[in-house]
């Protein structure tokens, strides 16, 4: 309704409760969103319900009631390259100490889960819209070596994605050595 000018900005953020569900100040997506407006580019919010992410995160996905494993779906928490890359570190980088193998498993799960579901929602959205192309804004651990959100939606599309990460103020030696997206741009 946003994009048909049906409701002003204030009236979609109260409606997509974004002041409570996300993690960013608006400012940093309300040119994005006006352009699509102005231009009558479709949007849509790709992101786990939190309540269903923090239930994984406090007591894993084992734990959840069937009408919430219903709601997720199906979820991978095999891909072995994406569980290599991420296990160890997820609870530590967000702020953990010491951390036991539960919480190592809850973190990778939830971090699992929002990838599955932001490619669920975004293969959804792009074949009930029959768009042929489609830009997913999304935080770079859950693009960077293509194994989150993209390999998770082109599994479902049967597509092709392109990833792109922006790193500002990157080292582009460091960048440019191993490379975590199929475009990197350094902003300075």
């Amino acid at each position: 309704m946003f994009i048909q000018g049906k409701i002003g900005e204030e009236e979609m953020l109260i409606a997509t409760e974004y002041r409570t569900r996300w993690g960013f100040h608006w400012s940093l997506y309300q040119p994005i969103a006006e352009f699509c407006r102005k231009n009558g580019v479709p949007i849509a919010a790709l992101n786990a319900p939190k309540e269903l992410t923090g239930k994984i995160s406090k007591g894993g996905f084992a734990k959840l009631n069937d009408a919430d494993k219903k709601l997720l779906g199906p979820v991978d928490y095999h891909v072995k390259a994406h569980r290599d890359h991420w296990y160890e570190s997820l609870a530590k980088m967000h702020g953990a100490k010491t951390v036991t193998e539960d919480q190592k498993e809850r973190s990778y799960q939830v971090m699992t889960t929002w990838d599955e579901y932001m490619g669920a929602s975004a293969a959804a959205f792009q074949m009930s819209r029959q768009v042929r192309r489609m830009v997913v804004l999304a935080g770079s651990g859950h693009i960077d070596l293509g194994f989150g959100v993209p390999q998770r939606a082109v599994q479902r599309t049967g597509g092709k994605a392109a990833t792109v990460h922006l790193a500002p103020g990157g080292d582009a030696s460091k960048l440019f050595a191993a490379p975590s997206a199929d475009y990197v741009v350094i902003i300075r």
